[in-house]
């Protein structure tokens, strides 16, 4: 058996290029034939926040600027060939440790043209190209507003099957989870129901970049990327009579130093039963059926490199334009009984957001080495001050948000 400690955890940037630096390989031995290697990973993104205050005595709305650690992250993978896979991730970045990632992954049939693996554990569901990246690489500081456990199932127990296509062109994801409510826990089956999830994956010029900007090599960056997916989720919510939908599709491109990201989103709740005379299946006794709810939600991001000297491989404009409505039935204040209401930074009524940015990588470590500063108007999409009307009610919170965010890892 031999051991061998990789230099690259002390050089990580001379061995790896800049859009790939996200392991450093700190052993490796063979069995039977077969390289094992094992592998850390791991970034921490503090941030410093700062929002706008109205005083007005509707509002009131006087947040304190903030540090804050967004995320912090340390991982490990080990890898058996291109046969297998073990990965763990934890969150230390919160207030107490949070298991992100902890799954096997075994590949039966491996070749180029067709590769068919099976995945067992706690990782992410197939659902928004913004939620399988790892967070570490987003272009700007915060995904889009539903890309939150709130709204989606991020991670969950379960199993999947992944198959891969004409040397990655294709790709095909599906699985059945546990289906747990996002926030509520995820250690159980909570309700006798199961999540199901599929997700499809075509990128006609081969693998697309993990990453969002086009960070990528400048030989890399005059052959162009393109990735267009779209995915469902769909589970019942036994406790809440309802079953729910997800469906989103999104498409990404990069080439020359520029990108561009969009994505759609809807999630629809509708009850599973009925009042006791109606058409269907009746509730239990003294249960009231749900009212129907719809979110839905749109996202529009740019990105560029400028092309002049040092810049075009350090420094990239970013723009964002997103609109989130997560209860479309509501179609004035006053409707909601309030239950959905969060914070004030967060309000489920929805927001219309504008963001500009810029993103500078000192050094060529990509997404691994990166400082972000980003502004954000955010425009309420149905709240209203006393004396207000209408449908069109927006700005009800002067909440407009400075982000200045680091990240280092590797």
């Amino acid at each position: 058996m031999r051991f061998r400690w990789a230099l690259a955890a002390l050089l990580p940037g001379v061995f790896l290029p800049r859009e790939a630096l996200a392991e450093v390989h700190v052993y490796g031995t063979e069995i039977k034939g077969q390289p094992v290697q094992v592998a850390l990973f791991g970034f921490a993104s503090p941030r410093l926040a700062v929002q706008e205050h109205d005083d007005r005595p509707q509002v009131q709305f006087a947040p304190n600027p903030a540090f804050t650690m967004f995320r912090s992250r340390l991982g490990v993978a080990g890898r058996l060939s291109n046969r297998a896979e073990l990965r763990f991730e934890i969150e230390m970045g919160k207030d107490f440790t949070q298991g992100m990632d902890a799954y096997v992954e075994g590949s039966p049939l491996v070749d180029p043209m067709a590769t068919v693996s099976i995945r067992f554990g706690q990782f992410r569901v197939p659902f928004s190209r913004q939620n399988l990246i790892p967070s570490g690489s987003f272009q700007l500081p915060d995904p889009a507003y539903w890309v939150t456990p709130k709204y989606v199932v991020d991670r969950d127990i379960g199993a999947m099957v992944i198959g891969r296509f004409w040397n990655e062109r294709i790709k095909l994801s599906a699985g059945v989870w546990n289906g747990n409510e996002p926030g509520r826990g995820q250690t159980i089956n909570t309700d006798g129901s199961f999540l199901w999830a599929g997700r499809l994956e075509v990128s006609p010029f081969g693998a697309p970049p993990n990453h969002e900007g086009d960070i990528r090599e400048d030989l890399e960056r005059k052959r162009p990327a393109i990735v267009a997916g779209g995915g469902a989720m769909w589970n019942t919510q036994e406790d809440k009579h309802y079953d729910r939908l997800y469906i989103g599709g999104d498409i990404g491109v990069w080439w020359q130093g520029a990108s561009i990201y969009g994505e759609i989103y809807r999630r629809t709740d509708k009850p599973n039963c009925v009042a006791a005379g109606d058409k269907g299946t009746p509730c239990a006794q003294g249960v009231v059926p749900p009212a129907p709810i719809t979110a839905e939600g749109w996202n529009i991001q740019l990105g560029y490199f400028p092309h002049l000297p040092w810049i075009h491989e350090h420094i990239e404009i970013v723009g964002r334009v997103q609109r989130f409505d997560p209860y479309v039935e509501v179609k004035q204040p006053g409707a909601d009984a309030g239950e959905r209401e969060l914070d004030q930074s967060n309000p489920t009524w929805g927001y219309m957001g504008y963001q500009v940015g810029l993103n500078v990588f000192p050094l060529d470590w990509g997404h691994n080495l990166k400082v972000q500063a980003s502004y954000e108007i955010r425009n309420e999409l149905k709240k209203c001050l006393a004396g207000q009307a209408g449908n069109a009610c927006t700005g009800f919170i002067n909440n407009n948000l400075f982000l200045l965010q680091g990240t280092v890892g590797f």
